[in-house]
């Protein structure tokens, strides 16, 4: 029970910022060009040093690290061949531990990234399983024989273009990938290979870590029969797989009961959390289905609508009004708007917007983002404003399931989103801490004036104000456990919302345009407003709420007394 409310105390995943590290670009500790887990620990200060009223640190709760097991690199360790040991590159065990106990020690909680829903072709399981029809791992992944007539067993496509089947002579079969042909999909059905999984699961739960976030987790089962996926109506996407329903490859009902199962495991040792990625064109809907029933299933499903959604606020607010309406009683929302698979939201939203500067739009960005009810996940440098790198070299490119396919229908390179953390102005951006080494991707072009230092010392950059939202997240009862209600029945040009508690409420106001005037469709108190955070109002000011919106005008407001 919490000493001031006497309300239970929330799990850390509903009160808490995650942020997503993807360890290949993040720091890089031993100098050798590519970021490990040294790196990361080097780093644990800036990202929480302990000190909740720090001046430097940006005030996170959780850390969500992309996978770091042993793996060829394929598809940029997504394609794992040991699930128990750390990739070499990254370091070991032991520096895996130390990481957990600092991380630890600042109240940071650790997630890893479990890709459960294939492995690598490397893997000793898929070695052994492709070797024979009749070795003990056999039915450990997806095989059928040749259908006289057919080119492959089905129609299913991989994602990253062209058909899901893979054929090997040794047993005179094929083998089903969701991914890259690298990346055979696991049986789920084979109750030796679920076991195996559940063991490798135990193996983190062991050493500490606080959860995890299931890779691709919407697609674990697939249909028994493997039947034909239903073609869409009218469909001509150059990119094939989009023309195709995917009622059997993923969401089925079975796969249910294996996140029921995973989320069993991790309720045994307590206070886990259980985040997983529903495909990227999952319907929300279907994403927010793995809540579960009854709650035991997901406990933040990812779901990409919301980040997908144009910089407009009519499409905005209805992605949340969506969410809202969708989401169990018994759940919490969550919100992100980057990550490794998808460009960076000022990339993505800067063209498409009145404004053209990104500053502004970063701030918009994230006090939408840190201000909805739900767990906010940030995704590394976005609290920077960094933007993709779109200038990379061929020959420098990594994600090589997209570089290497010979088909035209695969979905661009992701590189430009992964490139390093920009540290500071010194060589590849501090990277591996001032050595001038060529580092995994290269360093974005403006890396000399977006940073960390220098925008730890300008209080007016993107970095301050993300640190200044989070504290005022940090310390506010409705925006860590209040209700969410919108002002504007159809919005066009801002956004007005109210987050309402018992202790406070707060009001949200985000102008996508220019000077405009401020009305409202739901009738609020027009004075005995104390202005908490804004771009262009008078902070800590008590005022009357303005008749006219300053251009994107960011501005939260508190009222502690009655509002209509």
């Amino acid at each position: 029970m919490t000493a001031q409310s006497g309300q239970p105390q929330l799990p850390w995943w509903e009160t808490g910022i995650i942020y997503q590290i993807y360890p290949l670009t993040f720091a890089d500790g031993n100098g050798d060009g590519v970021g490990d887990l040294r790196g990361i620990i080097d780093r644990l200060d800036y990202l929480n040093d302990g000190n909740p009223n720090s001046v430097s640190s940006l005030g996170i709760d959780a850390i969500w690290l992309s996978p770091i097991y042993r793996s060829p690199m394929v598809d940029s360790t997504y394609d794992v061949s040991d699930y128990t040991d750390i990739w070499p590159t990254f370091g070991t065990l032991d520096e895996f531990d130390e990481l957990l106990a600092a991380a630890h020690q600042r109240g940071i909680k650790v997630i890893l990234d479990l890709v459960i829903n294939h492995s690598s072709s490397e893997h000793p399981w898929f070695v052994e399983s492709a070797s024979s029809r009749d070795n003990p791992k056999a039915d450990w992944y997806l095989w059928q024989d040749p259908v006289p007539g057919q080119a492959y067993p089905n129609n299913w496509l991989s994602y990253f273009g062209g058909p899901g089947w893979t054929y090997c002579p040794d047993r005179e079969q094929f083998y089903y990938h969701t991914f890259h042909k690298n990346q055979p999909d696991l049986n789920w059905q084979n109750p030796d290979l679920r076991a195996a999984v559940y063991d490798v699961i135990r193996f983190w739960l062991d050493r500490g870590v606080d959860g995890f976030r299931l890779d691709a987790s919407s697609a674990y089962s697939k249909d028994p029969q493997f039947r034909h996926n239903p073609m869409k109506y009218g469909a001509t996407s150059q990119n094939n797989y989009k023309n195709y329903h995917h009622h059997y490859n993923k969401n089925l009902p079975a796969n249910h009961q294996i996140i029921r199962e995973i989320r069993a495991l991790l309720d045994s040792y307590g206070e886990r959390a259980l985040i997983g990625e529903t495909f990227i064109d999952n319907q929300m809907y279907d994403s927010i289905s793995f809540y579960g029933a009854k709650g035991d299933e997901l406990h933040l499903p990812l779901e990409f609508e919301f980040p997908l959604c144009a910089w407009f606020p009519g499409d905005l607010q209805r992605a949340i009004e969506k969410k809202e309406r969708l989401t169990p009683t018994f759940a919490q929302p969550n919100y992100f708007l980057d990550n490794h698979d998808i460009p960076r939201h000022l990339s993505r939203w800067v063209e498409c917007s009145l404004c053209i500067d990104p500053v502004t739009i970063a701030r918009a960005a994230a006090a939408l983002l840190l201000t909805v009810r739900g767990t906010p996940i940030l995704y590394y440098g976005q609290e920077l404003g960094m933007v993709d790198n779109d200038d990379i070299p061929q020959d420098r490119l990594r994600d090589q399931v997209i570089v290497i396919s010979d088909t035209d229908d695969t979905p661009p390179s992701r590189d430009g989103s992964r490139t390093p953390m920009q540290w500071d102005a010194s060589a590849q951006a501090g990277f591996s801490f001032g050595k001038q080494v060529e580092p995994w991707l290269p360093v974005h072009a403006n890396y000399k004036d977006l940073n960390v230092e220098a925008e730890l010392a300008d209080p007016d950059s993107i970095l301050s104000f993300y640190r200044r939202l989070i504290r005022l997240r940090r310390n506010s009862p409705a925006l860590l456990q209040g209700s969410w209600r919108s002002l504007l029945h159809y919005p066009l040009e801002y956004l007005a919302y109210l987050r309402e508690h018992e202790d406070e409420t707060l009001l949200v106001v985000i102008n996508f345009s220019y000077e405009q005037p401020f009305d409202c469709d739901d009738a609020i108190a027009p004075d005995g407003w104390e202005v908490l955070l804004s771009t262009d109002q008078p902070e800590g000011q008590t005022v009357a709420l303005p008749k006219t919106l300053q251009p994107f005008e960011v501005s939260i407001y508190q009222h502690s007394g009655a509002t209509q």
